[in-house]
C-alpha cells in the first residue's frame, strides 16, 4: 500500500476512471482504477499498485483523511497545480521530494496563501531544470546594480536598455532570485516571469484551469 494523491482523473466506462497518481516514491504514474467512482483530487488516499506491461491497476484505494477544503477560486488554483504538475513531469520519472512538496502547496493553496502558487511554480520548473539563473547574465558575472535586464530565450539574462520590452532592473531580477514573494512588485513579476516559463514547458497545451479563470474575470 502506498499514500497517493490524484493527479487527473478521467471516467472510463461506467464505474472505472483512468487516473494519473503521485505516489509517495515521488513518481507519477497512470493507471486504471476500477470501481473508482467516488474517488477524487484533493484527497490523501492509500491505494496497491500492480504495474503490468500496458496499464498499471489501482486498487485497495482507502481515503486516509478529508478532502482538502476547495471551493471558488481556491479550487481553480489547486486544478492548476495539478494541471502543470502532470504535464511537466514526465510519467515515471523520480523526483526527488516530489510528494512532499506536492502536499504542502495544496494544502497552502486551501488556505490562500499568498505566493503558493508561485513557489510551486518555481520548484516545478526547477525539477524539470528549466528555471533559469536570475542572479548572473549570460556571462556568469554578478548583475550591476542600477542595471537592466532583460531574459534572452527563458535561459539568461542579457543587459539591455530599459525601454526594452520585458526589461527588469537588476534589483527587480536579485528580488525574483531570492523568491521574495512577500513583495507585491515581486511577486507580479514572478507570475509574469512563471507564466511565460511554464508556457514554454506546456508547447502549445491549454490548460483548463486557466481557462476557467479567464470566464470568470480572476486571474492566478
Amino acid at each position: 500500500m502506498q499514500k497517493l494523491w490524484v493527479i487527473r482523473k478521467q471516467r472510463y466506462r461506467e464505474t472505472s476512471a483512468l487516473l494519473t497518481v503521485l505516489l509517495d516514491d515521488n513518481r507519477l504514474v497512470r493507471c486504471l482504477a476500477r470501481g473508482a467512482g467516488k474517488v477524487s483530487e484533493f484527497q490523501p488516499l492509500f491505494g496497491q499498485l500492480l504495474t503490468t506491461k500496458k496499464l498499471s491497476n489501482l486498487s485497495k484505494i482507502e481515503s486516509v483523511g478529508p478532502r482538502l477544503p476547495l471551493t471558488g477560486v481556491e479550487l481553480v488554483s489547486a486544478l492548476y497545480v495539478n494541471e502543470i504538475t502532470h504535464w511537466i513531469i514526465p510519467e515515471g520519472a523520480e523526483v526527488e521530494n516530489l510528494f512532499d512538496t506536492y502536499t504542502q502547496s495544496v494544502k497552502q493553496v486551501s488556505l490562500g496563501e499568498i505566493g503558493a502558487l508561485r513557489q510551486y511554480e518555481r520548484w516545478l520548473l526547477e525539477a524539470a531544470g528549466t528555471y533559469p539563473v536570475l542572479d548572473r547574465d549570460h556571462h556568469g558575472e554578478t548583475l550591476r546594480q542600477g542595471a537592466w535586464y532583460r531574459l534572452h530565450k527563458h535561459q539568461e539574462l542579457v543587459e539591455v536598455n530599459r525601454e526594452e520590452p520585458d526589461a527588469l532592473s537588476s534589483e527587480d531580477w536579485l528580488s525574483l532570485a531570492s523568491s521574495n514573494y512577500g513583495n507585491a512588485l515581486t511577486l507580479r513579476h514572478a507570475k509574469w516571469l512563471h507564466r511565460s516559463l511554464i508556457d514554454v514547458a506546456l508547447d502549445g497545451r491549454r490548460l483548463v484551469s486557466r481557462e476557467m479563470l479567464t470566464k470568470s474575470g480572476k486571474t492566478q
